[in-house]
């Protein structure tokens, strides 16, 4: 409790000294002013040496604008001066490549409608448009989506290495307003298959086969009437070609015999190498998105989604 001296001067009585409470009869104390926030408290030792290695996993990965902002983590004074000193260079690096977005959104009386919600692929970056501060994002194609009022506007754009505060628009009305709606959207499914190597053996053994099965009846048709191919004796008058054409002919059936043998062989083998092969499988995935939109003397469909 504070207390003060009032000095009151009386008539004829001299001047007398009180001791007054602050608290009694006096005017109440100012009001105390509010209560700061207190700040985030700085970074931990192995806050910022986790923080140096994320940043530079993210940039490995092309994630720039993530990237840069675990390295302002490890960017702060409070971090041991080597790893302080790489994030901030690390940071300033960064900021060069980063590209940023800023929206508004408007009926089509140009009027503003702030309560509209940004999405960034699917990703919310505003509940409202007031504050109109510039959002980073990685350079290349992103879907932008804005919702006002139950309707939605999809602008799908591409956005350039280092390209910053680059307006985004949407228009909402009657006539040009796009909804969003997923026409196809496919789980992802694992199909069977075998590869095809073992059957392309085993077509070659099967015309080898074939190839040896015409030889061998070939063979066997030049051999003459008189000759018996069991007992590999001919009966013919002397000077004939009857013996000679005999053997051509032997010869040609039994190279086609051999032939056949070997075919079927690979044939059989290239089937048995086809179905005791291991199945491998294979996952495939999609979905689609289609957007209509309309205005003016002109009208379209935007389609976007992963394949």
């Amino acid at each position: 409790m504070h207390f003060r001296f009032v000095r009151l001067l009386g008539l004829g009585v001299g001047t007398v000294s009180i001791l007054v409470s602050g608290a009694a009869g006096a005017a109440p104390p100012p009001p105390s002013p509010p209560a700061q926030t207190p700040a985030a408290a700085p970074p931990t030792k192995e806050e910022c040496v986790a923080a140096f290695s994320r940043g530079q996993d993210l940039r490995d990965q092309n994630q720039v604008s993530r990237a840069r902002a675990t390295f302002l983590i490890c960017a702060n004074t409070a971090c041991p001066q080597l790893v302080q000193a790489d994030c901030a260079r690390f940071a300033d690096e960064l900021e060069k490549l980063v590209s940023s977005l800023t929206f508004s959104s408007r009926d089509d009386q140009g009027i503003d409608l702030p309560d509209t919600q940004v999405f960034i692929d699917d990703n919310q970056v505003a509940a409202r448009l007031e504050a109109g501060t510039p959002i980073d994002v990685d350079p290349g194609p992103h879907t932008i989506r804005f919702v006002h009022a139950g309707k939605t506007v999809v602008h799908p754009i591409v956005v350039g290495e280092g390209e910053k505060a680059r307006h985004v628009a949407a228009t909402f009305g009657e006539q040009n307003t796009a909804t969003s709606t997923p026409v196809a959207h496919e789980k992802p499914k694992e199909e069977e298959f075998r590869p095809v190597l073992p059957l392309v053996v085993a077509g070659v053994g099967a015309a080898a086969a074939v190839t040896g099965l015409v030889l061998t009846f070939v063979g066997f048709g030049k051999v003459p009437d008189g000759c018996s191919t069991s007992s590999h004796q001919c009966m013919a008058a002397p000077g004939t070609t009857t013996f000679s054409d005999a053997k051509s002919g032997v010869k040609l059936a039994n190279v086609g015999i051999g032939t056949t043998i070997a075919g079927g062989a690979v044939l059989a083998g290239g089937l048995i190498w086809y179905f005791v092969q291991p199945v491998e499988k294979t996952t495939t995935t999609g979905s689609i998105h289609v957007s209509p939109w309309a205005g003016g003397n002109s009208g379209g469909v935007t389609a976007f989604g992963t394949f």
